[in-house]
């Protein structure tokens, strides 16, 4: 299964990043922290039943090894992600209240 990255937001050590299937369905969510000694460290939040076994985690974190984080890889050994697979319940944010 190819993954749609679709980054939310970008800081001066860390990215997020929504991941989408081809028909436009949200998989999850990705956080990447780059850390001073050049290491990568990964949070990648799945819903539940998007992505239900070892294999296609693999191939999404290869996808992501390979077009998201260049300076990084697994072979390499400074590239470690932790997997998180839920509900997505929504999103929340702040309303202007009239």
């Amino acid at each position: 299964m190819k993954a749609k990255f679709i980054r939310i937001f970008r800081t001066s050590s860390s990215e997020r990043f929504l991941l989408h299937d081809n028909s436009d369905e949200e998989l999850g969510m990705i956080d990447l922290h780059f850390l001073a000694d050049n290491t990568v460290v990964g949070n990648l939040f799945l819903v539940a039943e998007k992505v239900d076994n070892e294999a296609g985690i693999r191939e999404l974190l290869e996808q992501v090894d390979e077009q998201l984080v260049p300076a990084a890889s697994f072979k390499d050994a400074n590239l470690s992600f932790t997997v998180t697979q839920g509900e997505l319940v929504g999103t929340f944010s702040s309303e202007s209240e009239e």
